[in-house]
C-alpha cells in the first residue's frame, strides 16, 4: 500500500512540474518557421546544487532558451562581425532573451554525473524582433560593409533659393545628415560631387532622372544618393493669434528619394510637412524645413534598412550586364547556366537584350561579390564553349563579359 502511495506522489509531482512548463509554452501554438519566426532546437545545463533539482532545471531551461537565441542570431550574422560584436551582442541581445521566445517546450531531461541536469527544448525565436535590434545596434551596416551615402536636395526657404552649385550644405541636407550619423550611416562630402559631376546632371537628378543619380553616387563613391526637392513657404491661412503676436507661420515640405548607386534603383520615398511660426520669415522657415527634414530622415533610414534586412535575410537581386554575347541561344544557355550551376540563384530574369549585351536580374541569397565569385569559379571549371570574365563588382551590380575558349582551354 504504501509502495503504491509513493508512486502516485511521484506521477503527481511530476504532471505538476511538466503542467508549469506546458503552461508556459503549450505545444499547440508552436507553428512551423516564418519569415519572423524560427523554430531551432538547443540544449542548456544547470547545476544540481544540494539536490534542487528544480534550481537546477529552471537553469537549464534558461541556458538553452540564450542558446537558442545565439544559434538564431548566428545564422543572421557572419562569424567574423559576430566575434568582432560579442560584447555587444551579449549586452544587449543575449541578455534579454525573454523577449526573443514566442514559445518552447522541453524534449528531454538528462542527469550528467551527480552535479548537471542537461535539458534538450524546442524554441521557437521571433526573428522580426532579432532583426529590429540587430539593426538598431548598427549589425545590418555592418553586414552590407557601411554603405555610404550622400545627400543632394534642392531648397527654397521662403524666397530664398540656395544656387544648385552652392558647395555649403543646405537646411535639409544638413539636419539629414546630422540625423543619421548617429545611427551609423556614413556620408560622402558633397563638394566631391560638385567637383566631377556637371551642373546639368545634377540637375536631372533633382529632377528624377535615377540614371543620373546612380552616374553621380558611382563617380563619388557613394552606394545610396538620397535626392529630392524641399520648399518652406509663408501661409496664407494665419490664425489671428499669430497675427497679433507678430509671428509668421511657415509649412515646410519636403519629398526625398534614396537611390542605389549601381543599378539606379530607388530603394526607398518619402514625403514629409512640418510646420513653424516666427517672428523672422527666414528663421520660421528655417525651423519648418528642420523639423521636415528630421521626420523625412527617420523614415529613409528606416525603409533603407529595411531593403538592406530583406537583402540579408530574404535574398538579394544581383543586376547583371553580359557583354560580348554571340547570340541570343547563347544568351538562353548562359541563363539556364546560371540556374543550374551557381548556387543561390533563384531566378534569371531577362530586362533586355541588344546588340550582344544583355541585362538580367539575377535573384537568390548571394550578394554581388560572392555571385561574382561563384561565377568566375564554376565558369574557369564549365567544359563549355565560353567561359565568364568578371569586369566588374559593385553592391549589388556585376559586369561579366562572355569568351570564346579556346580548345586548349577546355
Amino acid at each position: 500500500m504504501k509502495r503504491l502511495l509513493y508512486v502516485f506522489v511521484v506521477i503527481a509531482l511530476g504532471m505538476i512540474g511538466w503542467g508549469s512548463v506546458l503552461a508556459q509554452s503549450p505545444q499547440t501554438t508552436i507553428s512551423e518557421t516564418s519569415e519572423n519566426a524560427k523554430r531551432v532546437i538547443a540544449k542548456g545545463v544547470g547545476a544540481i546544487i544540494g539536490g534542487d533539482l528544480a534550481k537546477a532545471e529552471d537553469d537549464a531551461i534558461a541556458n538553452a532558451l540564450k542558446n537558442a537565441v545565439e544559434q538564431t542570431v548566428g545564422t543572421m550574422i557572419q562569424s567574423d562581425v559576430l566575434v568582432k560584436n560579442y560584447q555587444v551582442l551579449e549586452s544587449n541581445i543575449y541578455s534579454r532573451t525573454a523577449g526573443y521566445i514566442q514559445s518552447y517546450r522541453v524534449l528531454s531531461k538528462n542527469e550528467i554525473g551527480n552535479n548537471i541536469l542537461e535539458i534538450t527544448i524546442e524554441a521557437v525565436v521571433k526573428t522580426g524582433n532579432l532583426k529590429d535590434d540587430l539593426a538598431a545596434l548598427g549589425i545590418i551596416l555592418q553586414r552590407k560593409n557601411y554603405p555610404r551615402l550622400m545627400v543632394l536636395v534642392d531648397e527654397s526657404n521662403i524666397d530664398t533659393h540656395l544656387p544648385l552649385g552652392e558647395v555649403n550644405l543646405n537646411t535639409t541636407e544638413t539636419e539629414i545628415i546630422n540625423t543619421l550619423q548617429p545611427r551609423g550611416f556614413q556620408f560622402v562630402d558633397k563638394a566631391v560631387v560638385l567637383q566631377k559631376a556637371q551642373r546639368d546632371a545634377l540637375q536631372a537628378a533633382l529632377e528624377g532622372d535615377q540614371a543620373a543619380a546612380a552616374r553621380i553616387a558611382n563617380s563619388t563613391g557613394a552606394e545610396v544618393l538620397i535626392v529630392g526637392k524641399a520648399i518652406s513657404k509663408a501661409a496664407t491661412n494665419v490664425p489671428a493669434v499669430l497675427k497679433n503676436a507678430g509671428l509668421t507661420s511657415c509649412q515646410a515640405t519636403i519629398n526625398l528619394r534614396a537611390i542605389r548607386g549601381d543599378d539606379g534603383n530607388i530603394i526607398a520615398t518619402v514625403t514629409k510637412q512640418a510646420a513653424a511660426a516666427h517672428i523672422d520669415p527666414i528663421a520660421g522657415g528655417t525651423q519648418a524645413l528642420q523639423k521636415a527634414a528630421h521626420l523625412a530622415a527617420i523614415t529613409l533610414a528606416e525603409q533603407i534598412v529595411e531593403q538592406w534586412r530583406k537583402d540579408i535575410y530574404s535574398g538579394a537581386t544581383v543586376q547583371m550586364r553580359v557583354l560580348n554575347i554571340p547570340s541570343y541561344v547563347d544568351l538562353m544557355h548562359l541563363k539556364n547556366w546560371l540556374l543550374s550551376t551557381i548556387r543561390g540563384v533563384k531566378s534569371v530574369s531577362q530586362r533586355e537584350f541588344s546588340g550582344g549585351t544583355a541585362l538580367l536580374d539575377i535573384q537568390g541569397t548571394l550578394n554581388s561579390e560572392k555571385l561574382a565569385g561563384e561565377i568566375s569559379l564554376k565558369s574557369q571549371q564549365s567544359n563549355g564553349d565560353f567561359r565568364l570574365e568578371i569586369l566588374n563588382v559593385t553592391a549589388n551590380a556585376l559586369v561579366v563579359k562572355m569568351v570564346k575558349q579556346t580548345t586548349g582551354e577546355q
